[in-house]
């Protein structure tokens, strides 16, 4: 059953259409981005996981990864704009951003070198060299421990993305360590993106797997037919679906009996 204890949680990778324009400050160009975004996550945060569309509304904000107010063509650099639910935006994203200043010398060494400016942009949607060396000193920042989207972030000792996995029986999200090889530095990196949007604090983590496999037990096995507020019950779901409604009642039935007693407890 060892498959069913560990999900992968995706990098969320945009398909940018030719022909269609995309952008941060004009209307047309923004619904675009803020759509191509949400087809890519499929309605969740790229942070935290929960769903960002509900009857109908999508309640989420177009989120600048180096933020903006350290060079104006950031602003509508696309490969630099991600799609966050308005906790981790508003909130946890913030903390310490004044601390995230990129020095000017950076600033002014990424202007030079990148070809996009606000006034004659490039219809760039791939993170181009200018971008991804200001990307490394940025994540080199104390307060920068964050595994940015849609762009991401690559280990500086493993040169692998640097990527989470929900462990099912602790309830709890981790680094991706069963797909990767990371140093003790990367690990604490994605430890540090964790602890800022508070994955697995008590108060925000989601119970929402644990909530699927109680109704799928209640229920004998079968699977119910409504979506739940969480990607990683997406997941769990769909390693589920080529199991007999037995086989399903008997895996969510191990599976519970080890998170009862958690549950309990928090």
């Amino acid at each position: 059953m060892e498959e069913f204890l560990v999900l992968k949680m995706p990098l969320f990778k945009p398909r940018y259409r030719k022909w269609k324009r995309y952008g941060y400050t004009n209307a047309s160009e923004k619904s675009n981005l803020k759509e191509a975004l949400e087809e890519s996550t499929e309605g969740y945060c790229m942070y935290c996981f929960s769903r960002v569309r509900v009857d109908g509304k999508l309640y989420a904000n177009l989120e600048h990864a180096i933020e903006k107010g350290n060079s104006e063509r950031l602003t509508e650099c696309i490969p630099n704009i991600g799609l966050a639910c308005t906790v981790c935006n508003q909130a946890f994203k913030r903390i310490g951003e004044r601390r995230r200043k990129v020095p000017a010398n950076y600033i002014s060494q990424y202007e030079k070198q990148c070809k996009c400016s606000v006034e004659n942009r490039k219809q760039c949607t791939v993170a181009c060299r200018a971008l991804r060396k200001l990307q490394g000193y940025y994540s080199s920042l104390t307060e920068a421990k964050i595994i940015l989207q849609p762009m991401g972030v690559s280990g500086r000792d493993s040169g692998e993305e640097l990527a989470l996995q929900y462990n099912v029986l602790n309830l709890k999200f981790e680094p991706a360590m069963d797909a990767h090889t990371y140093s003790d530095e990367e690990m604490n990196f994605i430890e540090a993106h964790i602890n800022r949007f508070r994955l697995n604090d008590p108060r925000y983590r989601t119970r929402q797997l644990y909530d699927f496999v109680r109704n799928v037990v209640d229920n004998n096995g079968k699977l119910p037919t409504y979506e739940y507020n969480n990607l990683v019950v997406k997941l769990f779901q769909e390693r589920l679906l080529d199991k007999s409604q037995d086989e399903i009642a008997k895996i969510c039935e191990s599976i519970f009996i080890i998170l009862f007693p958690k549950m309990q407890g928090a």
